[in-house]
């Protein structure tokens, strides 16, 4: 009676909190407080850099995430100019997106790069005018004058009598020229046979993890694209908020088919264990109190909850289940005892089940991933709350009928007395697990790829791919910083790579580039270039007036400006589409196309000049931690080992620790027979199947006197779990689908051992006739 008082206490007080917290909640989600996160690489790890270029980065990662680059496509003209004007007149009118505007003014901006032409000069007449070689100078504007379609008028032959700024200019485009691309009202368009190719640059205003905006920017460009079609114009779209939306979306799905799915099962299995649909109620009742307490907490700890831990909480129910069926398919036994009386002595293992769960999660939050972390954060208070309400609650409810099932499910008892009866065959079987799985291991691959992270939706990716083809001219993920004490320095910093990166392209090593540099020379290149220009003799430019029949004061005059004019700096490229290359006056980047080798790459790197590959570095990343996690899966086994240890004494360590050590070697085994690459969530997966396989062990280990109601409660517990967990192996996200087909093998695979292995404990009975 003093226990029964006791639980009402704790009853009142556990009701009271889970008041408070909703509440809580509730008041949090009125006032917006509460933040779901849906960036999936939100769930990465901080790479181990210095502030500086993890600021860099940062600031390279918002300016790609924040465009959707869209490319139109019509076989004639027409039908091209009247979608962009579409374009420009539909982001006028909403507040989703910035004004489009075109990539690059090229009227304005030669007239900007002329006003500032006195210090550029083409590489080939740069040279010509340091080895004082003035007739080929001269002779290379003569060429040019009397080259076919080359308009030269009276007033830019006084401003520019030896023709230097086309050649420059022309220098400049062949150094940047991008197949047949060409400007067109300020957009990049490529001219086909078959049809007329243009790219357009949308700027969103909002982030693209939003989810709000994510579907108002679908609903947009799904309408846009249907007027587009009545002009018969083909659109190809691609950008991070669209494949954002996708993972969100495809996430909802999930967790809807994953929340169906395990209903439907549970339904079935808690109908075939016990006839009765009452078991569904209370494990809504326990799921739910977990979910809202393991939500309050995480949001609590991280100030965001992110869509993955979601998707992983959906699964919580195919856990929670397992105390309960373990104590309704032995209260089924004794129907006529007090509920509480049935709980006490089943508290001691029902306890360890959870603890040992709960250890596995705690060596899940050491990893340096905050997925990680949140999820273990997660399913621990998730876990211990829905198992507190299953004690207070399911004791006080009358007791169902588990015969049916217990008498169908008769066979796993009699297999299990089976193995135990015969040694030299248990033996055996432990002996060939370990010497094939073993074998096995040997050709287990990994792939570390970070991509596998986001879900990927093939038609995205293959538009994605298609205009990458098309443009080329895109920012890749791969680029150098470079950096200066000074404007001054950084420009020769930046001049050194350049001259580096074109022999590595010329050389077939690089496909492109893309720096400031290119356009800009260094301002010390370029008043040496003025000075070189000052330094013509005189005959030099007498004998070429004369060939030209030109006023040779006008040319004198000419080279006498040349100290008054302005020198180009990169506040005339603000409007260019490269002035994002300028991070700050003493940062730049260049941008790389087509890496063939790192190696070439990793060479030019030194205090000044760094290479920055996220994506390579991230995998390299995910790598190394699923190589510590690995480890870190050794100590969880230990650390387990020496807590039974402690409890059940050293004798019972290894018959309750081998038959999930054995699960995880054969899980292992089949994933290299299916040629199934793991990765880090696959060893994320085993810390699952760490907790609940030892739980199995130990229930055998305690109700050896119950070996019919045991089996019958672990196999509904083991089908509850792959109905939760097993689903997510069908998921469209490599990440979660590794880490639900690895759970889906390593929980069957405990079942079965942890039947037929684990021997009976005498000490540690379950005798509920003594209560």
């Amino acid at each position: 009676m003093h226990f029964s008082n006791w639980q009402n206490k704790c009853t009142a007080i556990w009701l009271v909190l889970l008041t408070v917290v909703a509440l809580t909640l509730a008041i949090a989600w009125l006032k917006k407080d509460i933040h779901i996160q849906t960036n999936i690489f939100a769930l990465l790890p901080e790479t181990q850099q210095n502030p500086e270029l993890a600021k860099t980065q940062q600031y390279m990662s918002d300016q790609l995430n924040q465009k959707v680059f869209v490319v139109l496509e019509s076989k004639n003209q027409q039908s091209l100019e009247q979608a962009t004007q579409l374009f420009e007149k539909q982001l006028q009118q909403n507040e989703l997106w910035q004004p489009l505007k075109p990539q690059l003014d090229l009227e304005q901006f030669s007239k900007q790069l002329y006003l500032h032409r006195a210090g550029l000069l083409s590489q080939q007449d740069r040279e010509y005018l340091q080895q004082q070689d003035y007739q080929a100078l001269t002779e290379q504007s003569l060429m040019q004058l009397m080259s076919v379609g080359m308009p030269i008028t009276a007033e830019s032959l006084q401003q520019d009598p030896l023709m230097l700024f086309p050649r420059y200019m022309l220098n400049v485009a062949t150094q940047q020229a991008s197949d047949n691309i060409e400007l067109e009202h300020g957009f990049a368009t490529i001219h086909d046979d078959q049809q007329i190719s243009r790219l357009l640059v949308l700027e969103l205003k909002q982030s693209p993890y939003n989810i709000d905006y994510q579907e108002q920017v679908t609903a947009w460009t799904e309408q846009i694209q249907q007027q587009l079609a009545t002009l018969q114009v083909r659109s190809h779209w691609t950008g991070t908020i669209l494949f954002s939306n996708f993972g969100t979306q495809s996430a909802k799905q999930e967790i809807s088919t994953i929340g169906f799915g395990s209903t439907i099962g549970l339904i079935l299995l808690v109908w075939f264990g016990f006839h009765s649909f009452r078991p569904l109620l209370t494990e809504f009742i326990a799921v739910s109190t977990g979910s809202l307490l393991a939500f309050a907490v995480t949001h609590l700890v991280f100030g965001e909850i992110h869509l993955m831990t979601l998707v992983f909480g959906a699964s919580l129910i195919g856990v929670c289940v397992d105390f309960s069926f373990y104590f309704m398919a032995m209260q089924s036994q004794h129907r006529q005892m007090n509920g509480f009386r049935i709980l006490r002595p089943l508290l001691p293992s029902l306890f360890m089940g959870l603890m040992t769960t709960v250890v596995a999660y705690i060596f899940l939050s050491f990893t340096p991933f905050p997925a990680f972390r949140q999820i273990a954060v997660f399913s621990i208070i998730g876990l211990v709350a829905a198992w507190v309400t299953s004690v207070l609650l399911l004791p006080r409810l009358p007791a169902l009928n588990a015969q049916p099932a217990i008498r169908h499910l008769a066979w796993i008892g009699q297999a299990r007395e089976w193995f135990q009866q015969h040694h030299k065959v248990r033996y055996g079987l432990i002996f060939g697990v370990i010497v094939l799985g073993g074998l096995s291991l040997l050709f287990l691959q990994s792939n570390d790829d970070i991509r596998n992270l986001q879900s990927m939706d093939a038609k995205l990716k293959q538009q994605d791919q298609y205009i990458r083809s098309r443009f080329a001219q895109q920012q890749s993920s791969d680029y150098f910083v470079v950096h200066g004490k000074t404007s001054a320095e950084l420009e020769q910093h930046e001049a050194k790579l350049i001259h580096q990166l074109q022999a590595l392209k010329n050389q077939s090593k690089l496909e492109s580039f893309q720096a400031l540099g290119q356009w800009i020379p260094p301002l010390a290149q370029q008043q040496h270039n003025v000075q070189l220009l000052q330094q013509i003799p005189e005959t030099a430019l007498r004998s070429y007036a004369t060939s030209l029949g030109l006023n040779l004061s006008d040319i004198l005059l000419w080279q006498q400006q040349l100290k008054q004019q302005p020198l180009l700096n990169e506040q005339i490229f603000q409007q260019h589409p490269l002035a994002f290359l300028q991070v700050s006056p003493t940062e730049r980047l260049v941008m790389l196309n087509g890496v063939q080798d790192n190696t070439d790459l990793l060479a030019l790197q030194n205090d000044d000049v760094t290479l920055q590959q996220p994506v390579s570095e991230l995998s390299a990343l995910f790598k190394q931690h699923r190589i510590q996690a690995e480890s870190l899966l050794i100590y969880a086994l230990l650390g387990l080992a020496i807590i039974l240890g402690l409890v059940y004494g050293k004798r019972s360590v290894m018959p309750l620790v081998l038959p999930v050590s054995l699960a995880l070697l054969s899980t292992f085994a089949v994933q290299a027979w299916m040629g199934v690459e793991i990765n880090l969530f696959s060893i994320m997966g085993t810390f699952l199947i760490i907790g609940i396989g030892v739980d199995y062990a130990i229930f055998y280990r305690h109700g050896h006197d119950h070996p019919q109601v045991v089996g019958m409660a672990l196999f509904l517990c083991m089908m509850s779990t792959l109905l939760g967990f097993g689903l997510l192996s069908l998921s469209q996200t490599y990440a979660i689908h590794c880490f639900g087909i690895t759970v889906l093998l390593g929980v069957i695979f405990s079942f079965i051992y942890a039947t037929l292995l684990t021997p009976s404990d005498q000490e540690h009975i379950v005798n509920l006739q003594e209560h």
